[in-house]
């Protein structure tokens, strides 16, 4: 596990992991970028331990576009350790998701989660339509 700042993320904090270091997301890696409370990137849990969440693009999303498709996770602060992942919110776009936490500040990774639960899901690709319009059965 890493987290580090870098310009071309907008200024914000990345957190990342390799696949093998990761519990809990499906076999996936981590490379998502950091929402935060009040102050720092810590959200403490009921037991004082910290979490990061973060906002995990897609891998097929542009990662500099305007609207990004991904993710809302908590992450433990594993220190080098098996980053354990509670997905918060899954198939969100990147940009409600960092007014919502704009908005809301919160302090405990369960305020994160309830925050994480308001924000609104991407809609469900559309099957292609055919310009020739339904076919008929006979």
């Amino acid at each position: 596990m890493r987290w580090d700042d870098a310009p071309e993320d907008r200024g914000r904090v990345k957190f990342a992991a390799a696949a093998g270091a990761v519990e809990g997301y499906g076999g996936r890696g981590l490379n998502g970028r950091a929402l935060h409370p009040a102050a720092g990137y810590l959200f403490p849990d009921q037991d004082g331990e910290g979490w990061w969440v973060i906002f995990q693009p897609w891998p097929s999303s542009d990662a500099h576009a305007h609207k990004v498709p991904g993710d809302i996770l908590a992450c433990n602060d594993s220190y080098g350790d098996m980053v354990h992942v509670v997905v918060l919110a899954a198939g969100v776009w990147e940009d409600d998701a960092e007014a919502a936490f704009r908005a809301h500040v919160p302090l405990t990774l369960a305020d994160a989660a309830r925050v994480a639960a308001t924000v609104a899901h991407v809609p469900a690709p559309q099957p292609p339509v055919s310009p020739r319009g339904p076919r008929g059965a006979g």
